[in-house]
């Protein structure tokens, strides 16, 4: 792989919004857009001390730690390819009062998922890569233990690992192709675009070992629609709480960020693990319904599984939510 010639810094407010800034318009490259911080490695340096001068030049924010890779990718201009590789990084600083570097950037913004298409305006070559890398920065959650990222394209591997596991399989009507994985994958990044909202893939954030996926959807429930919520875990991480860190990530995000009523989830009658989970997460038993799943002692799915359906309402969740590892075993003993 080439070397890393430029890096970049997605630094996030507690909206979990990105910072932007504006290229000024008689800079050489890209001159009049707006772009994350960032710029290239310098003789000697490590693509980490890049990141951590560029941090401090562009911003006068310092480095305090890099949470994750978002993205590692390779681009050209003017005949010049370059391989770019961008962190999800937290910062010491005051986030309101950026010191803009003089006379390269004349504004800064905070992007959340309602304005990507900033990123797009001056860009006469019309490259939607980095308004893409915004994107997954600003939908990517952390938990107490896990990084969730919003599925995409890149997590096809990922997800036929997943679900080769009989556990995970036996849920999901057998072990998924590549073609399989790759089509749900397209489709949930496409969701992510029209909606707002999916799932993620949950990693380990401290080994980036696979956990699991799962995160919030739309629903149609009784003809109206609402947010729903699932997970699914990798066998040998069953037994610790993901499920209901997974849960409670999701729940924040469809109340928090999404501002909904209600949330609610559904699982075959006789899946008590799960249903534990909802309990956990203070949701409550609505009614049994049908859908194609699998009855209990079979393997086989059919289209009228009961399925014992909960909800929570926002204002509910508000009075206890489930935030941490430690609530949910206070609330379990």
């Amino acid at each position: 792989m080439a070397e890393v010639a430029c890096v970049g810094a997605l630094v996030r407010d507690e909206r979990h919004r990105v910072y932007v800034h504006h290229r000024s318009a008689d800079r050489r490259l890209l001159p009049g857009t707006w772009d994350i911080v960032g710029g290239h490695v310098e003789a000697g340096e490590t693509p980490r001390e890049a990141l951590a001068r560029e941090l401090t030049e562009e911003t006068g924010w310092h480095l305090r730690r890099v949470e994750a890779v978002v993205a590692d990718w390779s681009w050209e201009l003017d005949g010049v390819p370059r391989h770019e590789i961008d962190y999800l990084v937290e910062v010491d600083g005051d986030l309101s009062a950026p010191v803009l570097e003089q006379g390269k950037h004349d504004a800064y913004a905070w992007v959340g998922p309602g304005g990507l298409e900033l990123l797009m305006a001056g860009r006469t070559d019309g490259d939607r890569r980095l308004r893409d890398v915004v994107a997954k920065a600003a939908r990517t959650r952390l938990t107490e233990r896990l990084r969730l990222e919003p599925i995409g394209p890149s997590h096809v591997d990922d997800l036929v690992r997943l679900h080769a596991r009989s556990g995970v399989a036996t849920r999901y009507a057998g072990t998924w192709t590549p073609e399989r994985a790759r089509e749900t994958a397209e489709r949930i990044a496409a969701g992510w675009e029209a909606d707002g909202v999916h799932e993620w893939i949950a990693y380990d954030r401290f080994d980036d070992s696979l956990v699991g996926r799962g995160g919030a959807f739309l629903a149609d429930v009784d003809g109206r629609r609402t947010h729903g919520i699932g997970w699914a875990l990798h066998p040998d991480r069953r037994g610790d709480g993901y499920a209901t860190e997974i849960g409670a990530a999701a729940l924040r995000f469809v109340f928090d960020d999404r501002g909904a009523d209600e949330a609610v989830a559904f699982t075959e009658r006789h899946n008590t693990r799960s249903r534990a989970v909802m309990e956990n997460l203070g949701m409550s038993y609505v009614e049994e319904i049908r859908l194609p799943g699998v009855v209990e002692g079979r393997t086989e799915v059919r289209d009228d599984a009961p399925f014992a359906f909960y909800a929570l309402s926002a204002d509910t969740w508000r009075e206890r939510p489930v935030n941490t590892v430690a609530d949910r075993r206070r609330r379990e003993s």
